[in-house]
């Protein structure tokens, strides 16, 4: 996540596409919990401690499925 307190209207600037974004590879750590369902959260591999603040997504364990059974 970014932001910006910039009071410049940016709406011309062109948008980039999901297509010209870096590629990055994912890492993800399940917690596990008694009485409540695992959680599971993804993040950048090489991102640091800062940017693993803002660049993360945790869900219940079972709301993911691994790549192979998705085919």
């Amino acid at each position: 996540m970014t932001g910006s307190f910039d009071t410049i209207d940016k709406s011309a600037e062109p948008k980039q596409s999901a297509t010209d974004q870096q590629s990055f590879e994912l890492s993800s750590i399940v917690v596990e919990y008694d009485g409540k369902p695992n959680r599971c959260t993804i993040y950048p591999t090489e991102a640091t401690r800062l940017q693993r603040m803002a660049s993360w997504m945790t869900a219940d364990a079972d709301a993911f499925v691994a790549l192979d059974e998705m085919c």
